[in-house]
């Protein structure tokens, strides 16, 4: 049976898919905003310089059309293996236009 990807795994997907370099994660799997903004800004999508990872990453996968889920983040600002997932497809989404 396979295994769903690692956050470091998804993070490094989305960085291939942009041709930027992964910013990786940092102690405890926990992916840093670095990755949300190079999305943001190599896509042109406009989101504020200034806001948290957790807003980013919502308005990056809502900008594609799709729905921000509970499921996609926790406390401590942290964006589950759910939520790299649907950003990975709203990145996917993005370039295929």
């Amino acid at each position: 049976m396979n295994q769903p990807p690692r956050k470091d795994e998804l993070i490094s997907q989305i960085a291939q898919l942009l041709g930027v370099e992964s910013p990786g994660i940092s102690t405890g799997s926990t992916g840093t905003k670095d990755i949300f903004v190079l999305i943001n800004d190599t896509l042109g999508l406009g989101l504020g310089p200034t806001l948290t990872k957790q807003q980013l990453a919502r308005g990056i996968v809502e900008a594609s059309g799709n729905a921000w889920l509970p499921s996609f983040d926790s406390t401590g600002s942290t964006i589950t293996r759910k939520g790299l997932e649907a950003v990975l497809h709203a990145v996917q989404f993005f370039l295929q236009e």
